[in-house]
């Protein structure tokens, strides 16, 4: 199946292992740990304190808290990237097995931040001056 916030390919495994992972916290924690990896890709970066009080009722390990990271960064910079609604991208998480109050809260963040990511992506593209 094809999903439009991985370039309309199909999407990679490790993201569909990962989806279990996130499912594992709660939908307030998943909007607490997409707002801190929107800062990271905005070009702040990731406050691991709050990140391992966000995952550690959930009994995350280093990995999980590593590869959940890794995951959401995927998502939201893939998204903004080919320019997904938050509707359609909230649609297709379902479909690979993210809960709906937990696609919900990742939506959230991601159409609150979309203009903003996309304008940090513009910036860092290479460009190149046209020259006679």
């Amino acid at each position: 199946m094809r999903f439009r916030f991985c370039g309309d390919l199909d999407c990679p495994d490790w993201v569909l292992a990962e989806i279990a992972t996130l499912s594992k916290i709660t939908s307030v924690k998943m909007k607490l740990l997409c707002n801190q990896v929107l800062a990271d890709l905005l070009g702040g970066s990731i406050d691991y304190d709050k990140v391992n009080k966000i995952t550690s009722d959930a009994k995350y390990e280093t990995g999980d808290v590593k590869a959940s990271i890794a995951c959401l960064s995927f998502i939201l910079s893939s998204a903004g990237k080919y320019g997904v609604d938050s509707e359609a991208l909230s649609n297709e998480l379902q479909q690979l097995g993210l809960p709906k109050e937990h696609s919900t809260s990742l939506c959230k963040s991601y159409g609150d931040k979309l203009v903003s990511l996309q304008e940090e992506f513009r910036r860092q593209s290479l460009q190149c001056k046209l020259t006679n």
